[in-house]
């Protein structure tokens, strides 16, 4: 699985997201059983976040990591390649993916946001892909805020309304403290966002199940004026 996030203020848009990718090998075990492996392989070095140079759009996916067995960057990869150009938009690369990775079998059950500005209003624009389901939901931008998608559990917690429940059953509520988006500069949401990715490696470190959500952050930043990367693993010896 993945944690990604993207996080809209008034001066641009941030998205992030961890490295980790865990497969999951099946194989026939003794007396004929079916035995399944999550994580028996397991990478440190997928790209999850994408830019779309020529049109300053990016994308960020969770979910099904691999098609035909082969990971799914490398055709996330060829979609930007070859179906994506400078006149692209959030509206027309959201459908795009749709087209794209409705055609194989089974349908993989994998999603997207897909964010950037208009190069005619000038607005941003976000949606959310869902392949499986073939469904786009567009992102309400006026007012500033976050979205994210994945291993989301331990993220919730830290920033949702949370009770304790008691040994009599009954439940307290824990003080709820909001986050001032609005408020947000640039800066505060490259922290926020990094934050939010940095926090669900490091729980999930210590808890006791598939360690899912790992390995470097990238981080994407998209502007009026173009779209840069302000984290960025590279290739090396």
């Amino acid at each position: 699985m993945s944690f990604i996030i993207t996080v809209y203020t008034n001066e641009g848009i941030i998205m992030a997201s961890d490295s980790r990718t865990t497969y999951v090998t099946t194989k026939i075990g003794n007396g004929g059983m079916l035995e399944k492996h999550v994580g028996s392989q397991l990478t440190d070095s997928t790209n999850k976040t994408f830019l779309c140079e020529e049109s300053n759009i990016g994308l960020s996916t969770c979910g099904e990591s691999s098609i035909d067995g082969m990971p799914i960057a490398g055709y996330i990869e060829d979609f930007i390649s070859h179906e994506t150009n400078a006149d692209s938009t959030v509206q027309s690369i959201s459908q795009g993916l749709l087209d794209y990775f409705g055609k194989y079998t089974p349908i993989p059950t994998t999603s997207f946001i897909v964010s950037g500005y208009s190069k005619v209003d000038f607005k941003q624009y976000i949606s959310r892909v869902f392949v499986a389901s073939q469904e786009i939901i567009p992102i309400d931008t006026t007012v500033p805020g976050v979205l994210w998608d994945g291993e989301t559990d331990i993220f919730k917690r830290l920033v949702k309304p949370v009770s304790l429940k008691r040994e009599d059953g009954s439940y307290e509520e824990l003080p709820v403290y909001s986050t001032g988006y609005n408020f947000f500069t640039l800066q505060d949401a490259i922290d926020f966002a990094e934050y939010a990715v940095d926090v669900t490696i490091k729980t999930m470190f210590f808890q006791q199940r598939v360690k899912s959500v790992g390995g470097p952050i990238d981080i994407l930043a998209i502007k009026p004026s173009g779209a840069f990367w302000v984290k960025r693993k590279e290739l090396h010896a």
